[in-house]
């Protein structure tokens, strides 16, 4: 099974919370061919996802991105890969 690590950049812009660190961050993880978005950003930000990993994978880079990079727990969450 594979899993996805779901980011959502509209709370990130919201709360302003963790974004130097994300969007710092954000370029690799397209260079990598592991970002896809879910949801195009519109006014704001959309969803994307990061992935495939397996499950232990994903759940160490999301509590990664919200105990290092200072994102809010609402904005990342850990899903299973859809397909």
């Amino acid at each position: 099974m594979s899993y996805v690590v779901e980011v959502n950049e509209g709370v990130l812009e919201a709360t302003r919370m963790g974004c130097d660190w994300w969007y710092a961050r954000r370029p690799a993880f397209v260079a990598s061919g592991k970002l896809r978005e879910t949801v195009p950003s519109c006014l704001i930000a959309g969803y994307i996802e990061i992935g495939p990993y397996d499950e232990d994978d994903a759940q160490f880079m999301a509590e990664h991105m919200v105990n290092t990079g200072g994102l809010p727990k609402s904005a990342v969450r850990v899903k299973k890969q859809k397909g």
